[in-house]
């Protein structure tokens, strides 16, 4: 901890350990704007190298801090949760740090694209209308479920939908996908099969495995691995090893069963068990 906290500042002294808030917003964008040209500083404040010091003891290494190879955002913490001590996975605030940094990215992004078609200037001036007042209104009507008057407010919404809906894990995420079925089964016809698949995490040794238990699969059922307080604190403890559990279950599902294997930007098929899949669509609730 010592020398990470030399690193952190260059005046020699070690610092302290009191967290204190400010009054400053501290910048997660560790990357310069698109365009903009700074010289190569291995010492630069890094954000995460400070909010986490247990996760960067060094004070070095920090997610996107100034490097001779260049590491977007996303590679890196994926990097991170695949570590092999798991120190990364199983802090308690690391993960959700990371993913709200990335939500807001891809709003901001989505507000960008947004902001760059020909007839947002129009709108401008027209979303410039919306007040409180008008607001409040439509609040009213969607109350009682009527349909929004001003237009300014439904140009609003339509914006807030449509950069809403490139943000993962949003009501508008979910609303695109949905209309992305509807399409499917216009295009496809009406699904002949409609499944769920809950895999339970809690119980099986592979996630076990992933959470870093020791068992060997051969003989699992003579070494049942932990018992039940200790496989409810392994997943509790390791999100990433239930989401990759998740993953990795409904993949084996589909591709040994269905015969569908989907990878990247595309996707296998054969003969399964029900004949051959012509389409198929799947979401994680």
């Amino acid at each position: 901890m010592a020398y990470g906290l030399e690193n952190l500042w260059s005046k020699g002294r070690e610092g302290t350990y009191a967290i204190r808030h400010g009054r400053k917003p501290v910048s997660d964008f560790g990357r310069p704007r698109k365009g903009e040209q700074r010289p190569f500083d291995p010492n630069r404040e890094n954000f995460f190298e400070k909010a986490f010091p247990v996760l960067f003891p060094y004070g070095r290494g920090g997610i996107e801090a100034d490097r001779p190879v260049l590491l977007s955002f996303t590679e890196h913490v994926r990097w991170a949760l695949q570590y092999h001590d798991r120190r990364f996975r199983t802090h308690e605030t690391f993960p959700y740090v990371a993913f709200g940094i990335e939500q807001r990215r891809e709003a901001l992004n989505s507000a960008r694209i947004q902001m760059r078609r020909s007839n947002f200037e129009a709108d401008a001036r027209l979303l410039s209308s919306v007040t409180v007042e008008k607001l409040e209104e439509a609040a009213h009507q969607e109350e009682r479920h009527e349909p929004i008057t001003d237009p300014g407010v439904r140009l609003l919404r339509q914006h807030i939908h449509a950069t809403g809906g490139r943000v993962r894990g949003s009501d508008q995420a979910r609303y695109s996908l949905r209309s992305q079925i509807w399409s499917t089964a216009l295009f496809k016809g009406p699904p002949a099969l409609w499944i769920t698949i809950n895999p339970n995490d809690l119980h099986d040794p592979i996630c076990q495995i992933f959470a870093g238990e020791k068992i060997d699969l051969d003989a699992f059922l003579s070494t049942a691995g932990p018992d039940k307080h200790r496989r409810a604190q392994n997943v509790a403890n390791d999100p990433y090893a239930a989401a990759k559990f998740f993953h990795f279950m409904i993949a084996t599902i589909l591709q040994t069963l269905f015969q569908v294997d989907a990878t990247g930007q595309s996707v296998k098929r054969s003969i399964g068990v029900l004949g051959s899949v012509s389409a198929f669509f799947g979401t994680v609730e």
